[in-house]
Parts: C-alpha cells; sequence; structure tokens
C-alpha cells in the first residue's frame, strides 16, 4: 500500500464488501464508527467515506464538521439511506461525491479512486481499482462503449446517473462560490442543459414587496421564446400552488395554459420543485416527450442543492449586513474568548477606548475597565452560565480609555457556546455619558418642579395679592437660583414694582414705568415670554436700567403683571429656566385668580344677603333630605307673610307648617322636581297664621339640570290679586250680559216709538234714543273681541294670507255701506306672519275709514307692498274723513285710559294696535293730502315655500 494514500471509512454497520473493496486502494485505511473518532483522524486523512447516519451525528452535520475541521479533503457519502434531497443538502454542505449503497462497492471504489486520481495526479489509484474491481474504471466514468459491450440497460443507466452525479458535484461547487441569488439560478438552469434534453428550465424567486414568484434565470430553449414571461401570482395555476403548499409536483401532460400568460413553444411534462421559502425549480421536457422518472429525480436533487445554496447565499448576505451594521453602528461591539481576551472590536469601540484594533486584540478586558466594572461583568456572566438559559444581560460599568479618562458605559452582553461549552462572551458597548448628564439634569428638574408645585400649599395661604407677589420672588431666588428678581403689577397705564429682590438696593429699579415701555412693557403687551441673552442689543430696554444686568428673563403673569429675573452674565437663562419660571407663574396667576374669585364671591355673597333679607316677597331656603324641604333659613318677609318665626322653622320639615292637608300629595310632587334641578312655578295655597293664601310659588334648585340638596323657594301673596280678578270677571260678565240685553231691549221699544208717536220732537227723541242704544251694542261686541284676543294670549302665528284678508274685509264693509268707493291695489298673494286676528284688524281699519266718514262719499284707498327690505309687508288704508280724534290716538299711545273713549271706534282702533303688536309688526297714523287719514300697517312678510298656512277657527267677525 501506498502511504501516502490514507482513506477513513465512517459507518457503525459497515459491510465486508465494502471494507473489502476499500482496503484494495493502495494505501492506509481506517475503519471508525463515530463522527468523534473520524474528527481524531481527519487531518492525516486524503479521502473520508461515511454513512449519513451515525450515532452522533447525521447528514448535513457530518459533512459540515468535516470540511470545517478538515477543508482539502475528500469527501463521499456512502448511504443506505439516501435520497434526492439528501443527495443535493450533502453535496451543498461539502461533499465531493454521493454513492447511494445500492450502487454496490463498485461505484464507490471507482468514486474514490477518481478523487484520489484528482489529488495525486497519478494513475496508482486507478490501476488498483482495475485489479480490485477487474473492469475498467472509465467504462464507469466516461462510458467508453468499446470496452463494454455487453453491458445492458442497466449499465448505462447506472452511467447516466453517475454522470448526472458528477455534474451535480460540480454544479454544487460552482454554486458555493456564487456571488448573489441571480447567479446561482444561472449556474443550476446551466447544469440542467447539460443533463436533461432540450429543456425548459428556469428558477424563479419570491418577492415579497410584489407577493409574486419572479424568474431570475431560464434556460435558451425558454430565452429564445418571443413572449414575455411574466410573474406568477396566488391563484395563477400550478406553479403557485406548488410554491404555497410546498410540495413537488409533475404535470405529465402540460400546456402553455399552466402559466398566466403565453408561449410560442409546446411543452410536454413539466417537474416543479420547492426551493423551500425561495421559489421555485421548474424543468419541461419538448412536447411530444416527457420527462423520465430519473429525470424527475434528478430535478429533486439539483432543487435540494439549490435551496441549500440560496440558504448559504442568504446568511452570507445577512452575514455581511451584520457585519456592516457592527461597523456603522454608533455604539462599540466586541467578543472575548473564553478566558476574557478579545477576539473581535469594531471601529467605535476603538474611537472610544483611544487604542487601536491591534492593540486591543488579544489584550485582556481589563485592560479596559476598572476593577469593579470587570467583577460586575464577571458576575454577569456567571450568572447567565448558571442560569443555563442563554440570554441578554444589561448592566453599567466604567470604562477607562487610553488617556486615562473614565466613561460610563451599558453593556448588553450574551455568552457564545461552542459544542455546548463555554467559549467566551460577545455584547454591545454604549458611551452613557450624554444620559447620565441627562439623568443629573432631569433630577435637578424634577427637584425644582416639585418644589414649584409645593409652593401651591404656600400661595393658598395667602390673603392678599402683596403676600402672593413676596412669595413669587422668595420661590424663585430659593428654588429656581434666580439672582435677582421683581414683580410688577398692572395699574392703569403702569406697571408697578410690587415685591423685588432683597439685594436690590433702591436707586437701582424704577418704581413704576408706563405699559409700553421697557422689555417689562413689551412682555405685558404681548402676552409672551422673553428670554434676552444680552440686554444692550435689545431696543426695547429701558435707558434708565442698571448696566450691570446683562441679561433677563421675562413672563407675563396674564393681564395682572409681569415677572421678570435678571442677571450680571449674558446668556444667564436657558429653555429650562424659562419653562419652570412660567411653572411658577402659571401657580401665581392661580393665586391671584383664586383671591379675585373670593373676592368677587363675598361680593356675590354680600348682594345675595341684601337681596335675600329685603326682597318684598317670602322667601326659604331649604335642603331635602329624602325630599322633604327642611327649613334652613327665611327673610323678613317670609316671617311677615306667614307669620313664624326663623327660630320656629329652623331644621323643621316646612311642608308641616305651611301645607294644608289637601294639599299634601301636589306639594311632595313638587318636592321632587325641584330636588332633581328643575324650576318649579305652580300657584298654591299655602297655610299662613291668618289662615289659607293663594300664592304664585316658585322653587329655584341651587344647582340647574341636576339633581341637588338645596332649593330656594319664593311665595309671592297673590290673594288680593285673584279677589280682584274675579270681581273684575263677574263684573264684566254680568254688565256685558245685562248691557247687551238691556240695550237689545231699549233700542226695540225705541223703534215701537217712533213708529205710534206722531210729531217731530217725539220721533227725534226716539232716533237718538235708537242710535245710542246701536254704539252701546257695538261696543259691547267690540269688548267681547277684545276679549277674546287678550284670551289667545301667545296664539301660534303662521302665514296669513293679507290679500284674502283685505278682500274679505272689503266685502263684508261694502254689504254694510253699499255707497263706499274702495280701490285697492293688491297683488296676487302676499303672507304675513301673524295670527288669524289680523284679518279682523284689517276689517276695523277699513271700516273705521268708511263708518265715520263724514264726505257724502266716503273714498277708501287700500294699497299693498310686499318683499320691502326690512323684511315686512305695507298695508296702507287712505281715506278722505275728518280724521282720527286726538284723544283717540293718544289712546294707542297709552297716554289716555279707555274709560275717556266716547265711541266704539276708539275700541276698535286699540283692538288693531293689540293685533299688530302682538304680531310682531307696527301701527302708523299720517295726515292723508288733501283731506283725511292713512293708517298704515307692517307686519313681518314670510315666504309661503317654507312655511304652511295657519288654519283658524274664528275671527272676531263672526
Amino acid at each position: 500500500m501506498n502511504d501516502s494514500m490514507h482513506v477513513v471509512y465512517v459507518d457503525s454497520t459497515a459491510r465486508d464488501d465494502a471494507l473489502t473493496a476499500l482496503k484494495s486502494v493502495d494505501g492506509t485505511l481506517d475503519h471508525v464508527t463515530t463522527l468523534a473518532d473520524c474528527l481524531d483522524r481527519v487531518d492525516e486523512a486524503t479521502c473520508v467515506v461515511t454513512e449519513s447516519t451515525l450515532p452522533d451525528a447525521t447528514g448535513v452535520e457530518i459533512c459540515e464538521r468535516i470540511r470545517a475541521r478538515a477543508p482539502d479533503v475528500s469527501l463521499v457519502v456512502f448511504t443506505g439511506h439516501g435520497t434526492e434531497t439528501l443527495a443535493g443538502e450533502v453535496v451543498a454542505a461539502g461533499a465531493d461525491g454521493y454513492v447511494p449503497k445500492s450502487q454496490g462497492v463498485e461505484t464507490l471504489v471507482s468514486r474514490v479512486v477518481e478523487l484520489l486520481v484528482d489529488r495525486s495526479g497519478t494513475e496508482r489509484a486507478s490501476d488498483a481499482s482495475r485489479k480490485s474491481t477487474g473492469t475498467d474504471s472509465d467504462v464507469l466514468v466516461d462510458g467508453d462503449d468499446s470496452t463494454s459491450g455487453n453491458e445492458d440497460d442497466d449499465i448505462d443507466g447506472e452511467r447516466t446517473r453517475a454522470d448526472a452525479l458528477e455534474e451535480l458535484q460540480e454544479t454544487a461547487h460552482e454554486l458555493m462560490r456564487a456571488n448573489s441569488i441571480e447567479e446561482i439560478g444561472t449556474i443550476v438552469v446551466e447544469a440542467i442543459e447539460d443533463v436533461v434534453d432540450q429543456p425548459r428550465a428556469g428558477v424563479r424567486l419570491y418577492d415579497e414587496e410584489t407577493n409574486r414568484l419572479e424568474i431570475v434565470a431560464m434556460s435558451d430553449e425558454l430565452r429564445r421564446n418571443d413572449a414575455e414571461i411574466g410573474a406568477i401570482g396566488p391563484g395563477e395555476g400550478p406553479f403557485w400552488d406548488a410554491y404555497e403548499r410546498q410540495e413537488s409536483i409533475v404535470v405529465d401532460d402540460a400546456s402553455t395554459d399552466i402559466v398566466p400568460y403565453e408561449l410560442d413553444i409546446s411543452l410536454g411534462s413539466v417537474a416543479i420543485q420547492p426551493l423551500g421559502e425561495h421559489g421555485l425549480l421548474i424543468v419541461g421536457s419538448p412536447g411530444g416527450t416527457e420527462l423520465g422518472v430519473s429525470d424527475v429525480h434528478l430535478v429533486n436533487v439539483f432543487a435540494a442543492t439549490v435551496e441549500a445554496a440560496l440558504d448559504r447565499a442568504t446568511r452570507q448576505q445577512e452575514l455581511e449586513r451584520t457585519k456592516t451594521i457592527v461597523e456603522a453602528v454608533g455604539d462599540g461591539v466586541y467578543a472575548l474568548d473564553h478566558e476574557g481576551h478579545f477576539v473581535t472590536v469594531n471601529d467605535t469601540l476603538t474611537a472610544v477606548t483611544g487604542y487601536t484594533r491591534e492593540q486591543l486584540l488579544g489584550e485582556h478586558v481589563s485592560a479596559i475597565l476598572t476593577d469593579e466594572s470587570l467583577e460586575r461583568g464577571t458576575h454577569a456572566v456567571r450568572a447567565v452560565l448558571e442560569a443555563d438559559d442563554d440570554y441578554v444581560v444589561t448592566y453599567e460599568l466604567t470604562l477607562e480609555t487610553i488617556d486615562g479618562d473614565r466613561l460610563p458605559c451599558e453593556v448588553n452582553m450574551t455568552v457564545l457556546r461552542s459544542d455546548g461549552e463555554f467559549d467566551g462572551t460577545a455584547g454591545v458597548v454604549r458611551d452613557i455619558s450624554d444620559r447620565k448628564a441627562m439623568e443629573r439634569e432631569l433630577r435637578d428638574r424634577k427637584e425644582k418642579t416639585t418644589a414649584l408645585h409645593g409652593i401651591v400649599s404656600t400661595l393658598e395661604e395667602c390673603t392678599t395679592e402683596q403676600e402672593v407677589y413676596e412669595r413669587t420672588v422668595d420661590a424663585a431666588e430659593g428654588i429656581l437660583n434666580f439672582d435677582v428678581c421683581v414683580v410688577d403689577s398692572v395699574h392703569g397705564e403702569y406697571l408697578v414694582k410690587e415685591a423685588i429682590s432683597s439685594m436690590l438696593n433702591e436707586g437701582e429699579y424704577v418704581e413704576r414705568m408706563a405699559i409700553d415701555e421697557g422689555i417689562a412693557g413689551k412682555t405685558y403687551r404681548n402676552q409672551r415670554t422673553y428670554r434676552i441673552g444680552d440686554i444692550t442689543t435689545d431696543d426695547d430696554a429701558s435707558t434708565s436700567a442698571n448696566a450691570e444686568y446683562q441679561s433677563v428673563l421675562s413672563v407675563p403673569i396674564g393681564d395682572r403683571g409681569v415677572f421678570q429675573a435678571v442677571s450680571t452674565r449674558r446668556a444667564a437663562f436657558d429653555q429650562y429656566d424659562e419653562e419652570l419660571a412660567e411653572l411658577l407663574v402659571s401657580h401665581v396667576s392661580d393665586a391671584l385668580e383664586r383671591l379675585a374669585f373670593e373676592c368677587q364671591l363675598r361680593e356675590e355673597r354680600d348682594r345675595f344677603a341684601a337681596l335675600f333679607e329685603n326682597v318684598p316677597d317670602a322667601v326659604v331656603s331649604a335642603h331635602h333630605p329624602d325630599d322633604e324641604p327642611i327649613v334652613e333659613r327665611v327673610n323678613p318677609a317670609f316671617e311677615r307673610v306667614f307669620g313664624y318665626e326663623q327660630s320656629e322653622l329652623a331644621g323643621e320639615s316646612l311642608d308641616r307648617f305651611i301645607v294644608p292637608p289637601e294639599a299634601a300629595a301636589d306639594a311632595d310632587t313638587l318636592n321632587r322636581h325641584g330636588a332633581r334641578g328643575e324650576i318649579v312655578e305652580r300657584e298654591v295655597k299655602r297655610r299662613t297664621t291668618d289662615g289659607l293664601r293663594d300664592f304664585m310659588m316658585r322653587v329655584v334648585p341651587m344647582e340647574l339640570d341636576e339633581s341637588t340638596s338645596r332649593t330656594f323657594g319664593v311665595y309671592t301673596d297673590i290673594t288680593e290679586q285673584k279677589q280682584r280678578q274675579k270681581r273684575v270677571e263677574i263684573l264684566n260678565r254680568v254688565l256685558r250680559h245685562d248691557l247687551r240685553n238691556g240695550m237689545n231691549i231699549i233700542n226695540g221699544c225705541a223703534e215701537m216709538l217712533a213708529d205710534v208717536v206722531e210729531d217731530d220732537t217725539s220721533v227725534q227723541y226716539a232716533d237718538a234714543i235708537q242710535e245710542r242704544a246701536g254704539e252701546l251694542i257695538g261696543l259691547a261686541e267690540k269688548t267681547r273681541a277684545v276679549e277674546r284676543t287678550l284670551d289667545r294670549g301667545d296664539a301660534a302665528t303662521g302665514p296669513v294670507d293679507v290679500v284674502e284678508s283685505v278682500e274679505s274685509a272689503v266685502e263684508s264693509v261694502e254689504e254694510d255701506f253699499p255707497e263706499a268707493a274702495i280701490t285697492c291695489s293688491l297683488p296676487d298673494r302676499a303672507h304675513a306672519r301673524a295670527d288669524d286676528m289680523l284679518q279682523t284688524a284689517i276689517f276695523h281699519i277699513v271700516e273705521n275709514a268708511v263708518e265715520h266718514n263724514d264726505m257724502p262719499t266716503a273714498a277708501i284707498d287700500i294699497d299693498l307692498e310686499t318683499k320691502r327690505d326690512d323684511g315686512t309687508l305695507r298695508l296702507s288704508v287712505a281715506d278722505n274723513g275728518p280724521g282720527i280724534p286726538t284723544e283717540e290716538r293718544e289712546l294707542l299711545q297709552e297716554d289716555q285710559e279707555i274709560t275717556q273713549l266716547r265711541h266704539a271706534s276708539g275700541l276698535g282702533l286699540w283692538l288693531v294696535n293689540w293685533v299688530v303688536t302682538q304680531s310682531g309688526g307696527t301701527l302708523s297714523f299720517d295726515t292723508n293730502d288733501p283731506r283725511g287719514t292713512v293708517v298704515t300697517l307692517e307686519v313681518p312678510y314670510v315666504d309661503t315655500t317654507t312655511s304652511e298656512p295657519v288654519h283658524s277657527s274664528a275671527t272676531a267677525l263672526d
């Protein structure tokens, strides 16, 4: 044997024929059963043959660990558990050959000899192979038919597979050297073109952004296709189905409709193999042909190899990105071995420490740590190891630079392991000097802010504004550490000093300054804070200011004044000082608002007390436990009206004293309404010490629209008013009834008397009686109309057709006075916002103009003007009569009482004025030219396109 050839065979269930065949190879053979034993001998080996399943490792792990220990050793996987997927994976992991045990030891020996020949550059191993197998290895490798004419189709199949495996191995090596994912696609497509006849092959990779499978490489047959080969998306045929389900699919009879685009080439069968999450490897045969079983298996093997290569490429890209991030990150990154020596540092760490990379690599970490920090780091590592659960631990330490400076840092550290054993640590070091400084600043801010909030209780104790101002200066000096502080308050057009720092002497400040002068005046006028670093550069600075002061912080105290802090240093105040000063001033403003409110409250309380004591109505304040009014206080008018002293009522139920038994239930209801925050107004009967009296009771809760326990009760005695109203109603009903009936009798008797008497004097007396009786009957009717108008109160108003009302009034008057000449100038329609009594008013205006006209022919002109600029319509009635008497106009202007009427026309005009006024209009009188009166009625105009007419029940004309 040649000592230069050293084969290590690793198999726990080795076959004797395999051992015998490998021993025939000229060289040394070691047989071991575990990967660990193999690794002990691999440094001296030229070739390793291994089973894919060992007691201490399997498959890809075996290849990776052997290749990591011995990169140049030849490696062949000889397995009885193989699959096409495994073949691709182990080749991608570094195996030089893959031989299933089903192919026999001859194939194994041929592959080993081939590798040894490639390694030694001699033919000795080849000769040894021919001696051991009795064949020429070229038959297996090259497929020379001149030496194997008696071989059958199985031998051809083996040769084809051997060629395919050779191509696969070469492809695997190329894939390992590929620099990009696109290059991997090109390599595998070219390899498939070498082993499959006229393939339609392509590689599609998944694009996360588009959620589609994009073509990255294709065979020449597809490249010559004129149609554009597009991306494949969800639901677009078997390609996406295979990727989504991660299952291999073989389409035996494929046509161009398996893709969502046009192909101008024909397809036979198509093998679709997922490349994990990366994408798909697709291989098709020409139209009219099919992929054989071996072709499909080969595609599967290639797919496994490509998937492994893509995994490696992805990991490599991630590694490169990680390296870039590590170097670019703003924090220091390091790795230590198990003894604490640097094995990796990034540029940031060298920049922070001042050491070069060469100085740190191999140096112990204690070179840049204080003793305390080194001990803290040791404890952190020990804690992670004892937890038996690797995690990232964060702790702070102090780093020493090459210049001896100390930097506070934060470390995020984790441990590194190799074969389960502790192999060192890795971590990220962050300079937290700025953070520590910020933390100190935040603590200082918090302390000052807390102290400023604490000043609130001090300010709450102040009872005068002067006390507030003085406490403000004390807080600014003691808490904010301001040198000199002043507070100005507004007095008219001036800012007057209210409080100043004790270190200021008289003459060093201006006692009073106009609000349009200086920085303080500008602060007050603009209601904004000013922080001026150099007073000498500010145009608003007072010329009388002390030249010693260089900077100022000026803050408005609302509309009450200005707070200022000054310093002898330029730019002595920063943003933080401004925020704290504004916080202090906000508390001061609140305190001043409180004092102002308390002052206002005292004034209102005094005014209310005066009102409560002096109001002429009886008033009681009460609270309502269980909805029962318990008296708190009554005013003197209550004591006078009801006859009870406050001492008798205080703390007692009010209803027990003043509510009669028959009104108890109603009183309970009213109490509940008042307790719910409702205002109650009701006429009630209440008991006084002098007996029952009528009251208008108003219950007003102290807090409206919500449940309250306290109310005011106001009682207005309306006993005499109701009695007087009752008397008036009785007299009015009796007099109107008796007057109308009596006048009807007198009128009838006068008519009969006129018929029986013969002398002119008697007839004249009878006519006078009849005329006066008619006037009194008319007065009674108009009084009834007035009463009905008053009883209507706030009757609903709506669109009333004034044209229709005028026409109706004219028609009625012409029936009674056919000799009158009435002319009208009216539009088709004109609506007013009024109630239906407007028609009665218009009738009285027209009737009055005709009835009291002293001309032979009463000439009446009626004109209606609509859509005026002021939103009203104007109705004018002009006559040629004697005019309206002065006393009747005075009646309408409320200068005369109604008792001064001499005939019914005055009452009619009073009714007109009342109706027009209730409608929101006006009634006016002018002199007509050359004779007579113009009565003008103006009422609000309404657009009937947005309103509905009001339908009335009756008018005074009924």
